[in-house]
């Protein structure tokens, strides 16, 4: 089992520099990766949180930092925490891990550049938590980088796509063991900040500031110790 107690004080701890929250962390995919998991690795849900909490200081609300900061100052220690999570994942020598979370960043980026819900962004979590426990019993990683793809294809063809739907629609190709847990998972994927998850196409500006954020991914995942592919349209931007 997962000590989500260790968990929480590293996220608090990891927090400090940058004005740490009294309230414990909870702690929200690390413990759904557990559970389709199943193998108690405390290390590894604590780099699933800590690369959950560098997404959150970027586009939500943080769970470990103070609120009122700066933008900048958001996005410097949303960065830390990325690079701190990605940089424990990427110690075990495992690249395809890495590259399912470059994928699950480089999606959500896209999907706030045009303003998509919120929801679409916990369908795409979820999912790469299954993925995450799918490599570990032995999955490929395409087969684990389905509906990123699924996804990608659909916009560089100009379609609508329902990101929750097509994430349902590639669970099963996961294999796991509990798949009824990533269901429930998918069902409750954040319908506070409004159910609806079709995407179009980006627009010019959008695609414009997904290049020029692309070219300061490299050198975020070369600091953390990891080689990514680099090919896809959308896999270089976190931002």
């Amino acid at each position: 089992m997962v000590d989500a107690q260790a968990v929480s004080a590293n996220l608090s701890a990891a927090a400090q520099a940058f004005g740490a929250s009294a309230a414990p962390v909870s702690l929200r995919w690390g413990t759904l990766f557990e559970e389709l998991d199943g193998r108690g690795d405390t290390e590894y849900a604590c780099a699933v949180e800590l690369i959950y909490e560098g997404y959150l200081l970027h586009y939500r609300e943080s769970r470990a930092c103070l609120p009122g900061a700066a933008r900048e100052h958001s996005l410097l220690a949303g960065d830390f925490f990325y690079a701190r999570g990605l940089r424990l994942i990427a110690a075990r020598g495992d690249a395809a891990a890495v590259g399912l979370l470059a994928r699950l960043m480089a999606s959500c980026s896209y999907l706030r550049s045009v303003g998509a819900s919120f929801a679409a962004d916990d369908a795409l979590w979820a999912t790469a938590m299954g993925g995450l426990a799918a490599l570990r019993a032995g999955a490929s990683a395409n087969t684990v980088e389905y509906v990123f793809d699924e996804l990608d294809a659909a916009l560089v063809r100009g379609d609508a796509v329902d990101v929750r739907a097509l994430a349902r629609a590639g669970a099963p190709r996961l294999g796991l063991r509990h798949p009824a847990r990533l269901a429930a998972a998918l069902d409750a994927a954040d319908s506070t900040a409004g159910s609806a998850t079709a995407v179009g196409p980006t627009d010019a500006a959008a695609g414009q500031a997904d290049a020029a954020a692309g070219q300061t991914d490299a050198a975020r995942v070369a600091a953390a110790g990891a080689a990514v592919p680099r090919s896809g349209p959308r896999r270089q931007t976190w931002i």
